[in-house]
């Protein structure tokens, strides 16, 4: 095969994956609390999420390690046959733990199959033809952001969560198999080292976090987990990233602290419409296609027209994490106060379609501040930049995603809920959240900017 059609071939594969793999998002997000009821687990949200963001931050040092050790074509192979045998573990699964090993196995093969598609970017695309597949990989999130949650809602609907987890698997093995096949063989491999402290601490970490206790004895479990994973953050990241005032050091704080929310936030509002407001697959599409769709325009908008002064950033920024702030306020005053809403759905639309504006005018323009050169030099290469940006989003969603599903899972007793506080709580910390990205955005100043 050619050289131009073999690039073909893997800019039309990658492209077609970034689409999957955002369809694949919206499909876990709104099956979740239907799964969960289904399989009688509401009383485990935190674990469930737990075990694939164990499984996920886990596959990321693997990846790392084995991309450079295993030739490209075969990785993507292997890690490809796993992520499918861990989807038909999950959805022919008997029960939830049956789900969650199948869950952990493709977050493991998911992380490194993200990887992979990197390096078969890398490895088989050079120049504009490069820049134009990462740009329509953006790009498709706009149509994943319509697709994802219909597929996911009218599949549920017809069929069965388990259904919306199988279908796609076909059009997944073909884009795989397209880049395996368009790869040049590379045997260049090497021996890298994982950090074997940071997964560690990983594991520990979100372990104690969603550890399924209550009480006093879960209090305890949650600060011992919120403290391992600091450390993970502390370890992972550029040094003094959350404590010296330099440009790209506060970008990264924000854009931990960011993602944690938005992210946090994005898992939170499917439960809270399903087990409070009784919404069901149809309405939590409608839901989720609002705020993604939001996202994904302004994201484009963004990326078209990046911002050219230190005043239009502070001003996006800040209207940005505004509407967060105030979006996740109204929603935990909304569970707190157990206000009837006579129309939900419609609430929940315009609430989450507000966040997603709001990340829409935050969250690339933050992310190109982490490759632009400093004004003064901060002591951070490009190299150690290029792999804090992959990591700050996948750490902070393994931190806060855990942590504010096991607090909304103590609302089940006898695996009924009884109380909404553990919701209003969690939208709480996810303000939090939001405001602490204010507070270090706040202090950025890219580069060249007047």
């Amino acid at each position: 095969m050619s050289t131009r059609k073999s690039g073909m071939f893997i800019a039309i594969a990658v492209i077609t994956l970034e689409l999957i793999g955002g369809m694949q998002s919206y499909l876990s997000q709104l099956i979740l609390p239907i799964l969960a009821k289904d399989l009688n687990s509401q009383n485990l949200y935190g674990v469930i999420l737990g075990i694939s963001s164990i499984a996920t931050m886990a596959g990321l040092p693997i990846g790392a390690a084995a991309i450079t050790r295993v030739q490209l074509s075969k990785l993507l192979v292997s890690a490809t046959l796993v992520l499918v045998f861990g989807a038909l573990m999950s959805a022919l699964a008997p029960n939830i733990f049956i789900f969650m090993i199948g869950s952990a196995l493709r977050g493991v093969a998911g992380s490194i199959l993200a990887m992979t598609s990197v390096g078969a970017v890398a490895l088989g695309l050079s120049g504009r033809a490069r820049q134009l597949t990462l740009a329509f990989a953006s790009a498709s999130w706009v149509i994943a952001s319509i697709v994802g949650p219909a597929y996911a809602a009218w599949v549920t609907h017809l069929l069965s969560w388990r259904w919306a987890m199988l279908l796609y698997l076909p059009l997944l093995l073909v884009a795989r198999f397209a880049i395996t096949f368009s790869l040049k063989s590379e045997d260049n491999t090497k021996d890298t080292p994982i950090s074997y402290e940071a997964l560690a601490l990983i594991i520990f970490g979100v372990t104690a976090t969603i550890f399924p206790l209550r009480g006093i004895a879960k209090v305890v479990l949650l600060l011992v987990g919120i403290a391992f994973l600091g450390r993970v953050a502390i370890l992972l990241m550029p040094t003094h990233t959350f404590s010296q005032r330099t440009p790209r050091r506060a970008a990264l704080a924000g854009m931990f602290f960011l993602t944690g929310s938005y992210f946090s936030a994005n898992e939170l509002v499917s439960l809270t419409a399903h087990d409070i407001y009784h919404a069901d697959a149809e309405s939590l599409g409608y839901i989720l296609t609002g705020g993604g769709l939001a996202w994904a325009l302004l994201g484009v908008f963004c990326g078209m027209r990046p911002t050219k002064s230190l005043a239009t950033y502070r001003t996006r920024s800040t209207i940005g994490l505004a509407l967060l702030i105030a979006s996740t306020l109204a929603i935990s005053l909304l569970t707190l106060n157990e206000w009837r809403l006579s129309y939900p759905t419609l609430y929940f639309v315009a609430l989450w379609t507000v966040t997603g504006i709001g990340m829409g005018l935050t969250y690339l323009d933050t992310l190109n501040i982490f490759f632009e050169d400093p004004d003064i030099p901060d002591g951070i290469t490009i190299e150690e930049m290029a792999s804090s940006s992959v990591i700050v989003e996948s750490l902070s969603s393994t931190m806060f995603v855990p942590l504010t599903s096991s607090i909304v899972a103590m609302a089940f007793t006898n695996k009924q809920l009884t109380s909404s506080i553990p919701y209003g709580a969690s939208w709480l910390i996810v303000l939090g959240l939001a405001a602490a990205a204010l507070y270090y955005l706040r202090r950025v100043q890219p580069a060249n900017l007047e």
